[in-house]
């Protein structure tokens, strides 16, 4: 399964990284190179100083975590082709990501029909990155990157314990310095093995138990952070106005190359806040706009937390989460609270669910045991279940008010 490295990179979560002619290609084109100014954990660095990491160097990690689960995870012969292949899904499985990763997109989907990321990392593959491919399919690599195709290799990058959630646990953990996600992932390595559309841990739970709860936490302290993900409401409500009003691009006409290098970073979305905080038609925007660009956090009113079965997540609706869609509503609580209707601002945390019934991960002991059925009993309780939260923002020193009106 021998590869040949003509150039290495320093990392500074994996050391060095080999890559190969054809990922070199990839690499240096600008659509790829797009992807170091979009920041990994968006506007988090606002918390946390050191999280100004991206996807570039998350795309180039997940590669290097590819590599070592073909290494250490697969027991069978794999031809460099396919070695190539799977690094490639590695390496692209972001190429597709808005401004701040995953701040917008909610929006981008339902507000504006626009594509999720990997819809669009499928066409940008397509129409851009054919000629960097040469002689490997985009069509095969693109639904690899989807969990399709050979789907004991879709798992390695699209299941409970693949190379994309090996690499952003040690990442946003060393860079945020945040210490939860810095699971050990040689003893996973060592352990684990990917079997047809098994993951199999040899004897012991530990490693997958450690995993799981590690990363249960890092998204309480990352993505759940009451100030992160104020920020992250704050800063898509102004991306709304900046699409209305002509500001930045329609999210649905994004295929041409010039409009993503040049119009879908970060910069683009930070130096369009700051015409709207001067320029823009709606007052309330341009004061959240200021608050954004000045590091002013909007205040937590109002949250329901909550921790349910994975099947009940669509079925049971929070009044939290009714008032997303029903603009009355918000219109009401704010007039109860005798505060301007643009400072009610609910949002629906975006879902946890620690394994997917349909990834169930397995303990070999003499056969083949559930870790659902055979585990720990933390891992018993957690199997299954997806941690959600609604909450309700506002600006600062309305937040009383709002609960009163509650």
């Amino acid at each position: 399964m021998p590869i040949t490295f003509e150039k290495q990179i320093y990392d500074n979560v994996h050391g060095y990284i080999g890559l190969t002619s054809e990922e070199l290609r990839i690499i240096d084109s600008p659509i790829f190179q797009r992807l170091r100014y979009i920041k990994q954990l968006g506007p988090a660095f606002l918390v946390y100083p050191g999280a100004v990491h991206t996807r570039f160097e998350h795309s180039l990690g997940t590669m290097f975590m590819m590599d070592m689960f073909l290494k250490d995870g697969v027991r069978e012969e794999i031809d460099a082709e396919m070695v190539q292949k799977l690094r490639f899904v590695g390496l692209l499985h972001d190429i597709g990501h808005y401004p701040f990763s995953h701040t917008f997109e909610s929006t981008i989907q339902e507000r504006f029909g626009g594509k999720s990321h990997e819809k669009l990392g499928t066409e940008i593959i397509k129409r851009y990155l054919k000629d960097e491919l040469e002689n490997y399919n985009p069509e095969e690599i693109t639904k690899l990157i989807v969990g399709k195709g050979s789907h004991e290799f879709g798992m390695l990058i699209s299941s409970s314990l693949d190379a994309d959630r090996a690499d952003y646990m040690l990442r946003d953990s060393y860079n945020s310095g945040v210490s939860y996600g810095r699971v050990n992932i040689d003893s996973i390595l060592r352990t684990a093995t990917f079997e047809s559309d098994k993951i199999i841990f040899e004897r012991d739970d530990g490693p997958v138990e450690s995993f799981v709860i590690g990363r249960y936490h890092l998204y309480k302290a990352l993505v759940y952070n009451k100030t992160v993900a104020g920020f992250n409401i704050l800063l898509d409500r102004i991306y709304t106005s900046l699409v209305e009003e002509g500001f930045v691009a329609d999210p649905t006409g994004l295929l041409s190359e010039e409009a993503l290098i040049a119009g879908y970073v970060d910069d683009a979305i930070l130096e369009a806040s700051r015409k709207y905080a001067v320029s823009g038609k709606n007052p309330e925007v341009r004061k959240m706009a200021t608050m954004f660009l000045s590091r002013r956090p909007l205040e937590l009113a109002y949250a329901e937390p909550e921790t349910l079965e994975a099947k009940k997540l669509k079925k049971q609706k929070s009044y939290v989460e009714s008032l997303i869609d029903d603009q009355e509503a918000r219109r009401e609580l704010a007039k109860k609270a005798g505060i301007e209707e643009e400072w009610i601002l609910p949002a629906r945390m975006k879902p946890l669910e620690f394994i997917k019934e349909e990834e169930e991960i397995y303990i070999r002991k003499g056969g083949l045991v559930p870790v659902s059925k055979g585990g720990s009993p933390m891992m018993k309780m957690v199997l299954g279940k997806v941690l959600r939260s609604s909450r309700i923002y506002t600006k600062k020193g309305y937040g009383k008010r709002v609960r009163d009106a509650l």
